[in-house]
């Protein structure tokens, strides 16, 4: 397992922890999940992905306040995903850093573009 092949999904739902690994998995990554953000940042940590979508509202925390524990690390794309879609949450998610950002329900075709860049 490569930094380079990894994605870190770190969503509270298993719904779309199971259609994104299945996706990413067969474009050919190793796929790591998580249902909280303590969790994602500690396989982030540990694991180094080099991209991890990252829900916004998760059980322990809003995501965009913890951001910059993802950012740190340098070379990574960090794809903030939520259901509110809105100009407000995304503009504050690429404020922080953000690679992308991903509207719940995602676009395949959309996903497949942010994984190949």
């Amino acid at each position: 397992m490569t930094e380079e092949n990894l994605i870190l999904i770190v969503d509270d739902s298993t719904e779309i922890q199971v259609i994104l690994a299945r996706f990413l998995t067969k474009k050919g990554f190793t796929v790591l999940s998580a249902g909280t953000l303590l969790e994602g940042v500690t396989i982030f940590r540990q694991m180094r992905p080099r991209i991890v979508f990252l829900d916004v509202n998760l059980p322990d925390g809003n995501s965009l306040k913890e951001l910059k524990s993802f950012i740190n690390v340098t070379g990574k794309k960090i794809i903030v995903m939520s259901a509110l879609d809105n100009q407000e949450v995304r503009n504050e998610a690429m404020n922080n850093g953000a690679y992308d950002f991903l509207g719940k329900p995602f676009n395949l075709s959309k996903l497949n573009e942010l994984v190949q860049k």
